[in-house]
């Protein structure tokens, strides 16, 4: 029996891949495996770029990286020379070893707050308290406001959690969804109850 082949699974989707090719007007057809090469030539390509940027960050003895450690590896690196028109507008560098936001203060808070995501303010946004309703810049202003000595917290770590167990109830394998019948009708379905009494 002869060998499937075995599909390319792509990090980068190569319909969108293909979408962006056929916007140039000289590209017509595109064969069905040159957006999975280049979705994988993309993805070697961000791997020598994060690797690189990443040995940067570490060499400046830093947790996160930034634009700035982007923006030196690709002024280090002679093969990345054609991505500088992209960061010449970055802020270079500060000093070595130093942090961005300087040491214990902290910038501002990027990500989400639980509910953010969620349509009108997620669950019980009817009674919401008014610091919730605001948005992190506007938190962030009434947290400094409330700031009456001027003197900053450390921020505490979280207690410490003792491990979970989840033991299984050694209950048997049993199918997501029943067989289904010749007629189309799921089997193993008990009959359906009658309606309830009437008092």
């Amino acid at each position: 029996m002869p060998s499937k082949k075995k599909k390319y699974n792509a990090r980068f989707p190569p319909a969108r891949i293909k979408k962006i090719m056929q916007t140039d007007e000289e590209i017509g057809k595109v064969a069905a495996a040159v957006p999975v090469i280049i979705s994988r030539a993309l993805e070697l390509f961000l791997e020598s770029l994060l690797r690189k940027a990443c040995h940067v960050t570490q060499s400046r003895n830093a947790k996160t990286m930034t634009t700035s450690h982007l923006k030196q590896c690709i002024e280090l690196e002679q093969q990345f020379d054609f991505l500088k028109d992209l960061v010449a507008a970055v802020p270079d560098m500060q000093g070595e070893g130093e942090e961005p936001h300087g040491e214990g203060e902290r910038g501002p808070r990027r990500g989400r707050r639980p509910g953010a995501g969620r349509k009108n303010g997620g669950p019980g946004a009817k009674g919401k308290d008014p610091k919730q309703s605001g948005t992190d810049s506007e938190q962030e202003e009434d947290s400094e406001d409330s700031d009456s000595d001027g003197e900053e917290e450390t921020p505490q770590p979280p207690p410490a959690r003792p491990p979970l167990n989840f033991t299984s109830p050694g209950v048997p394998f049993a199918p997501l969804g029943p067989p289904a019948l010749p007629g189309g009708l799921p089997g193993g379905l008990p009959p359906a109850p009658g309606p309830p009494p009437r008092p």
